[in-house]
């Protein structure tokens, strides 16, 4: 069997290569808002706290447009051990209930636990879509 090994692979004018019927996440972020830290990533400027139960999420690199899928899943109450009866919601300010538009570098989180806006200790989310 032969091997290719190769560096980095372009298209004819220096470009990325396309891809042609696969998918991957272009951004993914584990984050301890507990603790205020990124754990993992992928593809992330930032994470910015932006309340109890509520963070901003930056891309390092934008999307295409703002019609990108978002993944997300949050769980452990405050103390990092209970499991709690969470909840997560995407682009919604906690404070407000008021929706926040996404845009192609950024999104919000807003998470609770049983005693309301809180916390929690293992937040996940990944982003799907087009690079710009």
């Amino acid at each position: 069997m032969s091997s290719l090994k190769v560096d980095t692979i372009q298209n004819r004018s220096g470009g990325a290569v396309t891809l042609t019927k696969q998918e991957a996440f272009k951004h993914y972020v584990h984050y301890n808002h507990i603790s205020d830290t990124v754990v993992k990533s992928f593809n992330l400027s930032s994470v910015n706290d932006d309340a109890a139960g509520e963070y901003t999420v930056t891309m390092q690199n934008a999307m295409n447009d703002i019609n990108y899928v978002i993944l997300a899943s949050c769980n452990f109450e405050a103390d990092g051990q209970s499991d709690a009866r969470f909840n997560h919601s995407l682009n919604r300010d906690n404070s407000t209930g008021n929706e926040v538009a996404p845009t192609t570098t950024a999104y919000k989180v807003g998470t609770d636990d049983d005693s309301g806006n809180a916390d929690l200790k293992y937040c996940y989310s990944a982003v799907a879509g087009d690079l710009a």
